[in-house]
């Protein structure tokens, strides 16, 4: 083999070399789709983000409950208590919109509530102990009207120290207020058709009940005392 033709074989390697490396860098630069941290940020793969949409955990699940969380950024509290009033809210919220995240979740598993903390501020139990509890039908609504409540209550008085905290406006007070109701609204709606046991049907109002029924027409009269 002659000069000539050594150097011309040796360029097409190098260049079949070339184009082969750059396929496989290509390819295994796109097989984790799984997010990494690296310092001061999050690189996300294809999945979506890691981390939520905000700092409201499940916030992809209630725009209403990041919105009410956004309205606090930029701003500073004019009393100590504001700050820790702050985190407990967004905690309330993180609480209804993952506990919203399970139940409409078709897996029907506790998973984006489990590791959500308990705070005997504002819950009659663990929020994964009553999504456990939702999936088996096993709330009494008397119950589950307890817990909302609660949630409620504690909330809406959250808001009421935060808007003086942060100097809101009128307005925007009543905004905090309504996108508050609408979070717990909304999941409260979503837990009652969910978590609660069917009402029972009342066997002696059941035309179909074997064992007789009285139709409303002729519960008010007398008994009969005539002949056949």
């Amino acid at each position: 083999m002659d000069t000539g033709s050594y150097i011309v074989y040796l360029s097409v390697a190098l260049f079949c070399s070339l184009i082969v490396g750059f396929m496989l860098y290509v390819v295994f630069s796109r097989v984790s789709t799984i997010p990494f941290k690296t310092p001061g940020h999050w690189s996300e793969g294809f999945q979506g983000p890691s981390q939520g949409v905000s700092d409201i955990s499940c916030g992809q699940d209630s725009a209403e409950a990041v919105a009410l969380s956004e309205m606090f950024v930029g701003r500073s509290s004019t009393t100590e208590e504001g700050k820790p009033d702050l985190k407990e809210l967004k905690l309330i919220l993180s609480k209804l919109a993952c506990m919203k995240h399970d139940l409409v979740s078709t897996a029907q598993v506790v998973q984006s509530t489990l590791y959500l903390p308990y705070s005997n501020t504002h819950d009659r139990e663990n929020p994964a102990d009553t999504v456990a509890r939702c999936f088996t039908k096993s709330i009494p609504p008397r119950d589950l009207d307890i817990s909302f409540g609660t949630w409620k209550q504690r909330g809406e008085e959250l808001i009421n120290r935060l808007c003086t905290s942060y100097k809101f406006t009128r307005n925007n007070s009543e905004y905090a207020r309504g996108l508050f109701r609408s979070v717990w609204t909304d999941t409260f709606s979503i837990a009652k058709n969910a978590c609660s046991p069917p009402p029972k049907a009342v066997e002696s109002e059941s035309p179909r009940n074997v064992n007789g029924f009285t139709p409303e027409s002729v519960k008010e009269l007398g008994p009969y005392s005539g002949y056949y």
